[in-house]
């Protein structure tokens, strides 16, 4: 087990955050050249069957601090949609249902958001959803110079930035907001319900299983 300076622990897919980014951009990199980025979230890219999203993944506290993160990573600021506009949160959700997905990763977002909690206490005696809006930048500026928050962030912007190109139907991207934004145009025809990411393994199988 290896633990930032505070000795928070970070699980060790995320611990060299510099690979980890390596390996991010390269698979985005990968999957635009595919031209499916905006059909498959890179969340997904390496399970094979997706249940309905969860409504439950978060407490109302959770969610909050969650929002208030996310618009301060990717805010509006009128030069193209921000966190709240692409339902980067909605998109956050979906990818935590994933039973698939690792548990320390997967443990490892909750335990930032209570990370922050505490941080603000430490630093400013108050919760952090309490504290103006400047305070709040301030303090996760600060956050993001230590070793679990400069991971932690990195992670929390990755999913906003999936959730800005993925397919609407996977959660963010509204109307396609993002695209529009972006100047990108979708492949088409784009994915049915049947040919959605977490489907699509068991409409092949149907359709094997319909030729034998």
């Amino acid at each position: 087990m290896i633990l930032d300076t505070k000795g928070k622990f970070i699980p060790p897919a995320l611990q060299n955050i510099e690979q980890w980014r390596l390996s991010r951009r390269k698979l985005m990199k990968g999957m635009l050249a595919a031209g499916i980025l905006s059909q498959i979230p890179l969340a997904w890219s390496c399970s094979s069957f997706r249940k309905p999203p969860a409504t439950d993944i978060f407490t109302a506290q959770q969610l909050k601090i969650v929002r208030r993160v996310q618009q301060i990573l990717f805010p509006d600021d009128g030069f193209g949609p921000g966190a709240t506009a692409i339902n980067a949160d909605k998109y956050l959700t979906w990818v935590l249902s994933d039973p698939r997905m690792d548990p320390d990763d997967k443990d490892y977002v909750f335990k930032g958001i209570k990370w922050i909690s505490e941080t603000a206490v430490e630093e400013a005696g108050k919760d952090f959803l309490v504290m103006a809006h400047p305070q709040q930048e301030k303090l996760i500026r600060k956050i993001s110079r230590t070793d679990w928050g400069e991971s932690w962030l990195s992670i929390m912007l990755t999913y906003i930035l999936e959730a800005l190109i993925a397919d609407p139907q996977y959660g963010g991207n509204p109307d396609g907001n993002g695209w529009n934004w972006l100047h990108h145009y979708p492949g088409y025809p784009r994915p049915t319900k049947e040919l959605l990411y977490g489907n699509i393994l068991n409409t092949m199988k149907k359709q094997y299983e319909q030729k034998i």
